[in-house]
């Protein structure tokens, strides 16, 4: 039965779980159990069928339209609120209410998308706002609150900006001849017009706004390519025209007190903007290309940082476990996994987690990267010999009782580390192996004596991230018998889970995914393993006895995440060594 032939069959004033009974929505024994629970609570008949997962957010909306005689609103890429539509409700009421002006029909009426069109004081207030009658439609609550977010914050219309500074540049000036020998006056001018500055900031914004780790600026024969890194995976925007490029870049290196007049080294610095009063710190380094200089701009937000150690993605037993091995008294844990798997954020979060005013907890890092009230935290500086060898040297002429070292990366630091250990300190730092069981080895190659290594390490975690499924949009999904193969040999009940494949909306950026969490192999040094280290034995030895003492491959433990609905097969296969399960 089509939407037409009901709202035909049905009268407006119908209740609505004979409207979704009708539909085909729900059963008839979901509707009596939902009758009945409703008699019990006195709740709204949707609220019960929705906590009761008996139908879909989308069904509600669609039968709460047809009972009341009212469109229904469906959220697209296409769909644009305009500034003046903004500007008729105040953002506080339009989240309060749950609600946003979608178009105001000539002086006498708005059309208004509501979460729950009865709010009669919703309803009122709007009128008293804009003095205008008011054409309700009714949407979810999280299609209302994505066009909240969207188009009433400050950078909401970003990108159609770029777009226009992209477009009205396009038709300027050509590249004059010999910008290439542009002397540095010519260049701070460049930097300073304003097309420039405008389409430096935008882009700045868009990057916070879209959650962006990095943005990559990439010289080309007839262009330029900009791209954000945004969980994990590079995506294209909208670059400028190519005559504006020299300009940009000199502009971002005036801001990160880079030689501007340097063209022929890699160069790096850093700078700070204020976004939404709130502060971002961002690294650049530059590289010169065939086309012209390449930068790459690493966004550190610090209201990005994941702060709790429940939000990184440790499941119960492990976290449990990962914060009584925090709560000794000395000892190394060590991160392990390559650059951009979340290393650096698990520690922040163990300090966040481990701090307190009884204690002294002292970093060292290169750079520091974000800023923990409560924490004592010290930048490197080689270029004066401050390294991290010389800086843990002083650092333990300060008393502390826990040190957090940024990253291992020499016999000296790694020495230093473990004898602050030995000596009644809790070390914390990061290694870069692939897997938890290679740091011991890595240990012996930079030099680090076996019974070292087995006296002081008490936990390696060796973590990737994969990218989380956008709840709005997933849909199960039946993966191909190559891909369950791993899975069916690891988890034999895998044949009766539901799977689910990224599908895309305009939420998640039509990517099928919104944020990341980790997965972890989690390799607690119990006596067994100690003694292998000790007696020199190589990582596959290790690594066999770790796995029958419970240990999870990062595989294994990415499945947990798969069976829960949270990512795919395809997301865990790519960051997991199979040859290790």
């Amino acid at each position: 039965m089509n939407t037409a032939q009901l709202g035909k069959m049905l009268i407006t004033s119908a209740p609505l779980g004979r409207i979704l009974l009708a539909g085909g929505k729900i059963t008839q024994q979901q509707l009596d159990r939902a009758l009945e629970l409703q008699r019990e609570s006195k709740q709204l008949l949707g609220e019960i069928l929705i906590e009761q997962a008996m139908t879909k957010m989308e069904d509600l909306v669609w039968a709460l339209g047809l009972q009341l005689n009212i469109p229904v609103f469906n959220l697209d890429d296409n769909f644009r609120l305009e500034p003046e539509e903004i500007g008729l409700i105040p953002v506080t009421i339009a989240r309060r209410y749950g609600l946003f002006p979608m178009r105001k029909n000539g002086d006498a009426s708005l059309t208004l998308v509501m979460s729950d069109p009865l709010n009669s004081d919703a309803l009122a207030t709007v009128r008293s706002l804009t003095k205008l009658d008011i054409h309700r439609v009714v949407g979810t609550k999280e299609q209302i609150r994505t066009v909240i977010e969207k188009f009433y914050r400050q950078d909401a219309h970003i990108e159609r900006s770029l777009e226009d500074i992209v477009r009205l540049e396009a038709t300027g000036a050509e590249v004059p001849a010999g910008e290439g020998e542009a002397d540095e006056d010519q260049l701070r001018v460049q930097a300073n017009d304003a097309p420039v500055v405008r389409f430096v900031n935008l882009l700045l914004m868009q990057a916070i706004r879209d959650h962006a780790s990095d943005i990559h600026f990439e010289p080309s024969e007839k262009g330029a390519t900009i791209r954000l890194r945004i969980d994990g995976v590079l995506r294209e925007i909208t670059p400028p025209p190519k005559h504006l490029y020299h300009g940009i870049v000199t502009r971002i290196k005036i801001l990160s007190s880079m030689d501007i007049a340097e063209r022929r080294l890699p160069l790096d610095g850093r700078f700070k903007f204020k976004v939404d009063q709130h502060e971002v710190d961002v690294r650049v380094s530059s590289l010169p290309e065939v086309y012209g200089e390449k930068l790459v701009l690493r966004i550190l937000d610090k209201q990005a940082l994941v702060a709790d150690m429940r939000d990184i993605g440790f499941e119960k037993d492990m976290l449990e476990k990962f914060q009584h091995i925090l709560r000794l008294p000395h000892g190394i844990i060590l991160l392990t996994g390559p650059t951009g798997s979340g290393k650096t954020t698990t520690l922040y979060s163990a300090l966040n987690f481990l701090k307190s005013p009884e204690k002294n907890i002292q970093t060292v890092e290169d750079p520091v990267e974000y800023l923990v009230p409560g924490v004592n935290q010290m930048p490197i500086k080689p270029k004066i010999g401050l390294d991290f060898a010389s800086a843990l040297r002083a650092i333990l002429r300060q008393d502390p009782n826990i040190i957090m070292i940024g990253e291992i990366r020499d016999a000296d630091t790694a020495e230093i580390a473990m004898r602050a250990a030995l000596t009644g300190h809790l070390v914390l730092s990061t290694l870069h192996t692939n897997d938890a069981t290679s740091a011991f080895s890595r240990l012996k190659d930079i030099g680090v004596a076996p019974y070292l290594i087995a006296a002081t390490i008490k936990l390696v975690i060796a973590q990737r991230l994969v990218r989380i499924l956008c709840s709005e949009c997933k849909q199960p999904h039946t993966p191909g018998s190559e891909q369950l193969l791993p899975v069916v040999r690891e988890r034999p009940d895998a044949s009766e889970w539901t799977f689910y494949r990224s599908v895309g909306c305009a939420r998640c950026h039509r990517t099928g995914f919104r944020g990341r969490k980790g997965i972890f192999e989690f390799l607690e040094v119990t006596a067994p393993i100690r003694k292998m280290i000790f007696d020199g034995l190589g990582d596959t030895a290790i690594r066999q006895t770790a796995r029958e003492q419970g240990m999870q491959a990062l595989f294994a433990n990415g499945l947990n995440k798969i069976k829960a609905g949270l990512t795919t097969v395809e997301e865990v296969i790519k960051v997991s060594d199979l040859d290790q399960v």
